[in-house]
């Protein structure tokens, strides 16, 4: 009997937020499975929408594909939480998965994506891109974080390939372009001047016309590094921050992103 090819998934997931009677809405949303959006929730009195974004298939196998379109209108305020980590498993058919999210704040609106880990199993293949267009006074708090794999099971960087491109754009003028192409069998990625003995890697994109006024001195003195964790925040021209880190042990270098991350939300 002839196996039965399986179809690829293509999730899409399409927010459009706005302001409406004094707390931002998410009144437009396409859903396509496996990508699914909780409804909006509300701290307090705080208008920001938090959305969680669900993957219901359990991870990406090879071939499918996610794609996020984000739009937040002037004046919107919004925070989108992954619900669990992003899981890629073993490409069977030497293809690649490949996850893209478009991202659009149009005047005075603000987005945090708050990181959960991408976990590319053994002989996975994956490509993340990512592209972010902010208008004047639009604010951007942005952060991701890749694992080796599954370590605990001695998964670490058994994965085929893993690629990974964020282009940030203010008023349609590059600001920053990032690009990660992890290829374990042609790079020693613990060599110098790589990841050396580090195994996790974590950023935070931080976009505000408020970066001018945040004491970086003081954030980098305040991180909790050592004991394999090491951190380095810059500045970028165009009211920009960056934050690398580069960790051995997944909770702390979780840990340690999201209380920086946490940290500079209040900021601006």
């Amino acid at each position: 009997m002839s196996k039965v090819a399986r179809r690829h998934h293509n999730g899409k997931l399409d927010m459009v937020f706005e302001p409406r009677r004094g707390y931002t809405r998410m009144p437009h949303v396409f859903q396509q499975p496996p990508l699914k959006a909780s409804r909006e929730l509300y701290e307090g009195k705080d208008p920001t929408a938090t959305v969680f974004v669900m993957e219901s298939s359990g991870g990406m196998v090879a071939g499918d594909r996610n794609d996020i379109t984000i739009r937040l209108l002037p004046g919107s305020k919004a925070r989108i939480i992954q619900q669990s980590a992003l899981k890629v498993y073993r490409s069977h058919t030497g293809e690649t998965c490949v996850q893209s999210i478009d991202v659009q704040l149009e005047e005075e609106s603000r987005l945090e994506w708050m990181p959960e880990v991408i976990i590319p199993f053994a002989d996975s293949k994956f490509q993340m891109e990512t592209t972010i267009r902010l208008a004047k006074g639009a604010t951007l708090l942005w952060g991701e974080i890749i694992a080796p794999g599954r370590e605990m099971r001695g998964e670490v960087f058994d994965f085929s390939s893993l690629k990974s491109m964020m282009k940030i754009y203010v008023e349609e003028e590059l600001l920053a372009f990032d690009s990660l192409h992890f290829v374990p069998d042609n790079l020693h990625l613990n060599g110098l001047g790589l990841l050396e003995e580090a195994l996790y890697v974590g950023s935070i994109w931080l976009v505000s016309e408020k970066a001018d006024e945040i004491d970086l001195r003081a954030i980098h003195e305040a991180m909790n590094v050592g004991d394999g964790l090491r951190a380095g925040v810059t500045r970028l021209a165009g009211n920009a921050v960056h934050c690398r880190f580069l960790g051995v042990n997944q909770w702390r270098l979780q840990q340690e992103l999201k209380r920086v991350f946490s940290e500079l939300a209040a900021l601006i």
